[in-house]
């Protein structure tokens, strides 16, 4: 009963971190973001289910199977999701980065100033 238990959590709490690791995939906006969304949730998503999995068949052949197949993703994961990575900087792509208001702060004065920061602030809390 108890091993029945601890298999649900984990393979409720790695569909947990598949679905963060998803969502993060389609809302970041640039590769190196959603690399390291992949790179860290997907891979613990993944081990937590297949670790529930092997768990909940106890020790049968398909746990010896599912323990290697996580074996080979926590191996295979993080090292994909780092030469993927790589390849983009050694292209040339270019971390996305947010505009910001620089034309007051650029000649304006301490007030103007102020004012375009607490505009950032603002801005920032709404998105």
């Amino acid at each position: 009963m108890i091993r029945f238990l601890l298999a649900a959590i984990f393979v409720v709490g790695g569909l947990f971190f598949l679905t963060v690791g998803s969502t993060g995939i389609i809302r970041l906006p640039d590769v190196y973001c959603r690399s390291h969304a992949v790179s860290k949730s997907e891979t613990l998503g993944s081990m937590l289910l297949l670790g529930g999995l092997a768990l909940y068949h106890g020790f049968e052949i398909n746990s010896a199977k599912l323990v290697i197949i996580l074996l080979f993703i926590a191996l295979t994961n993080p090292t994909a999701t780092h030469v993927i990575a790589r390849a983009a900087a050694r292209s040339g792509l270019q971390p996305w980065v947010r505009e910001r208001r620089v034309s007051a702060i650029g000649r304006g004065n301490k007030a103007e100033i102020e004012q375009a920061q607490v505009k950032d602030i603002i801005g920032d809390k709404e998105a």
